[in-house]
C-alpha cells in the first residue's frame, strides 16, 4: 500500500450502516458481492490494506466488493458488526448483514472506571433500565514506607468495594429482568474491566455472551450510558483508500 494511502475507519450507527447498504444496492450499474469471514482469517491479497484490528475482529468481518463493468471487482468496504455473525460464506446481496443488524437483541451494559460506574439494560437499542453510582478511589501516594503500604491497602479496599457495588447492581437487575439477556457489553478502562471481570460471577450462560467490542466512555453516568447504547449497536467500518484507485 502506498505510504500516503490511509485507511478510513469509522464507528457508524446501526441506522447509518443500514441506510448506506440501501444506497449501495441502488447504485446504477454496480454489482455487489459480500464475503463473511470468521475472526482472524486472512482475507486475501486484495484486502491487504486492511489493518490488523479489522482482520482480527472477534465479531467476524463482512468484505464488500463492487463491480462496475467493464472494470474489475473493487474491494471497497469491510464491516465488523457489533455482535458476531452466525454464518459465513459468499453472498450476492447484503441480507445476512442486514438481518443481523435488525435482529432484536437485549443487551446489558456496564460502564466502569475507577470511581464511577453505570449500568443499563437496553432492548433493541432503547434504554429500559439504568443505574449509576460510584465510590472514591485515591490515585496517588507520594510518601513511602508504612504510609505507602497503608495507601495501597486502602486503595485496594476501595476498589473492591466499588467492584462489589457494581456487581450487586448489575447482577440483581439482570436476574430480575423478565427475559433473556443476549449480550453483556462493557465500556471504560480496559485494565479496570479486566480486574472486575476476574471477580465477577456471571449468571449461567452469560459468560459466553460478552460482546467482542468495548464501547467508548469518558466518565460513566446516565448521559454516557445513553451514548453507550448507540455505540453497542454500531459497526466498525473500514473504507478502501482512494489512493489505491
Amino acid at each position: 500500500m502506498p505510504a500516503d494511502a490511509q485507511v478510513k475507519q469509522q464507528l457508524l450507527t446501526r441506522k447509518t450502516v443500514l441506510d448506506m447498504l440501501i444506497d449501495m444496492e441502488v447504485e446504477p450499474g454496480a454489482k455487489w458481492r459480500m464475503r463473511i469471514q470468521p475472526p482472524g482469517e486472512w482475507p486475501g491479497e486484495e484486502w491487504s490494506w486492511l489493518p490488523g484490528s479489522a482482520v482480527d475482529s472477534q465479531s467476524g468481518l463482512a468484505l464488500i466488493t463492487r463491480t462496475i463493468a467493464p472494470a474489475t471487482p473493487e474491494p471497497l468496504l469491510a464491516i465488523a458488526p457489533p455482535f458476531p455473525f452466525t454464518q459465513y460464506g459468499e453472498f450476492a446481496d447484503f441480507t445476512s448483514l442486514v438481518d443481523l443488524l435488525k435482529h432484536h437483541w437485549t443487551v446489558a451494559i456496564i460502564l466502569l472506571r475507577l470511581g464511577n460506574f453505570s449500568f443499563g439494560i437496553a432492548e433493541d437499542e432503547k434504554l429500559e433500565i439504568h443505574k449509576a453510582g460510584g465510590r472514591y478511589v485515591k490515585n496517588r501516594q507520594r510518601k513511602g514506607g508504612q504510609s505507602a503500604a497503608r495507601f495501597v491497602r486502602n486503595r485496594e479496599k476501595a476498589i473492591q468495594q466499588l467492584f462489589d457495588q457494581v456487581a450487586d447492581v448489575a447482577l440483581s437487575r439482570i436476574q430480575a429482568h423478565d427475559g433473556k439477556i443476549d449480550w453483556l457489553v462493557f465500556g471504560g478502562d480496559r485494565n479496570v474491566i479486566l480486574q472486575f471481570m476476574k471477580r465477577l460471577t456471571l449468571p449461567d450462560g452469560l459468560t459466553d455472551r460478552v460482546a467482542p467490542w468495548r464501547v467508548p466512555v469518558e466518565r460513566p453516568g446516565f448521559d454516557e450510558l445513553k451514548h453507550a447504547v448507540t455505540s453497542a449497536w454500531s459497526c466498525r467500518v473500514w473504507e478502501r483508500p482512494q489512493e489505491l484507485g
